[in-house]
């Protein structure tokens, strides 16, 4: 027999307390103890497991272990299957976060939905919704099968027993926060409970060999809800991200322990789900017949995955005296940078003027090759001159206007090639691959397109 209880712990300095304080006597940080389960054995029984047991288990060889292959639930959602590097591996735990209403939910019901087609045993466990709430979406999604079950549960506990009476392939918990385990005594959705709850049900799914799914909420700041060891014992962390606006969807791996990381998947969100989008040029690109000022096609890498994007920039007159600097779709800390470069390097009177960034699609990029890019659809707009077509742009620029060198160059080039680029303007070192024009900084750049003078003198000229 064995005893449980809970215990508080400070998250700081790991001060341990019978009861919640609000602030720790140890480090005096205030709001930082945890309600954590705790299990207290006798010896004897703890000797009788380990003798059981036969001592624990034993090394392997690594020579014994070269013909490991890796068997995967392919769900036949390309996009889905890409970020997960093939399919889904059996008794893996993964947590897919997300704004409301971008589409977690509906994403996992599809992907079920899709294994239980294949013949795979499948279990979605709501906790937000009713099983009346679900089985509305199962039948616009066209997902009531035989092979998907439902079950209406909170409690950790049960569902860990569901789980092994019905031994499923694949259990989604829809989610996390709503969860709760009944031996502890704070609310669903706190730090200890998601955290026992999560612990206690990838038990239970590595056990059974099923591969769970969490979904999970996020912070206003865009961070995983709950505390950061979630993220550790997990197997892959997945966010899908995504303008409510906008049809495009993104889902993006931070972390996998069996595919690659970084890796991102595209889909539309359409009223019959999500669908797969296997060329999001034409997405991410308008029309590119007519020649726009202010509009640059940026070369990005999502992961392993090449993308153009195109990026608008608008400098107008500005006659409140407080101007404005708004950027939708990249960081706006960049966008500040570019202009002072701008202004200290080229000369380029942007002082009193207003300037706006976007990125068409809705999508976000964090990397820095698109610095190149945005500073020339926003010279391309303050010199009211267009750039030419079928070319693109990609390269960090640093303080000082150099173009710098960014990831992989040759399959940017290669994958802007395929789509009908034929002229492509980066940083230097690729002059030897046909189409790639090397320029050693910002001003080389502009001086090309005949952007810097016109923007220097500011010439008005008509649509």
């Amino acid at each position: 027999m064995h005893k449980q209880k809970s215990k508080f712990v400070c998250s700081q300095c790991g001060y341990e307390s019978a009861q919640w304080l609000g602030r720790c006597p140890m480090c005096e940080q205030f709001n930082t103890f945890v309600e954590e389960l705790i299990v207290r054995q006798d010896r004897r029984s703890e000797r009788e497991r380990a003798k059981a047991a036969g001592g624990g288990a034993q090394p392997i060889v690594s020579t014994d272990l070269k013909g490991f292959s890796m068997h995967r639930l392919v769900s036949g959602l390309s996009e889905w299957d890409r970020v997960l590097g093939g399919g889904i591996v059996p008794g893996s735990g993964l947590i897919v976060g997300g704004e409301p209403g971008v589409g977690k939910s509906t994403l996992l019901t599809q992907v079920t939905a899709h294994l239980a087609e294949r013949g795979f045993k499948c279990l979605f466990v709501t906790g937000e919704e009713s099983a009346e709430q679900v089985a509305l979406r199962l039948e616009r999604l066209g997902a009531i099968l035989p092979g998907l079950w439902v079950l209406e549960e909170r409690d950790c506990v049960a569902i860990g027993q569901c789980i092994g009476e019905m031994r499923p392939e694949v259990a989604v918990v829809d989610s996390i926060q709503s969860t709760y385990h009944p031996l502890l005594t704070s609310s669903a959705g706190s730090v200890g409970q998601v955290r026992e709850s999560a612990g206690h049900l990838i038990r239970v799914s590595k056990d059974q060999g099923t591969a769970l799914l969490l979904v999970g909420h996020v912070t206003k700041e865009g961070f995983l809800a709950g505390p950061k060891v979630l993220e550790h014992i997990v197997d892959g962390v997945l966010y899908l991200e995504g303008e409510e606006t906008a049809p495009l969807r993104l889902l993006r791996a931070t972390k996998n322990r069996f595919g690659p990381t970084g890796e991102v998947g595209l889909f539309q969100m359409t009223e019959q789900g999500l669908k797969d989008v296997l060329e999001p040029v034409d997405w991410l690109i308008g029309a590119r017949g007519s020649l726009r000022r202010g509009s640059a096609v940026a070369l990005i890498l999502e992961g392993r995955r090449p993308l153009l994007v195109e990026v608008q920039a608008l400098v107008a007159s500005n006659y409140s005296g407080v101007v404005r600097r708004v950027a939708t779709g990249v960081d706006l800390g960049r966008v500040l940078m570019l202009i002072a470069v701008l202004e200290r390097h080229l000369h380029c009177s942007l002082r009193g003027r207003d300037v706006y960034v976007n990125v068409a699609g809705g999508l976000r990029i964090r990397e820095p090759a698109c610095d190149l890019p945005v500073a020339m659809a926003i010279l391309s707009s303050l010199s009211d001159r267009p750039l030419p077509d079928h070319t693109v742009f990609f390269g960090e620029i640093g303080l000082a206007g150099e173009v710098r060198p960014v990831s992989q160059p040759a399959l940017r080039v290669k994958e802007a090639k395929r789509l009908g680029f034929d002229r492509c303007i980066g940083p230097e070192g690729g002059e030897r691959e046909r189409g790639w024009i090397g320029v050693p900084s910002l001003e080389k750049a502009a001086q090309m397109f005949r952007l810097l003078d016109a923007g220097r003198h500011l010439k008005k000229r008509g649509n």
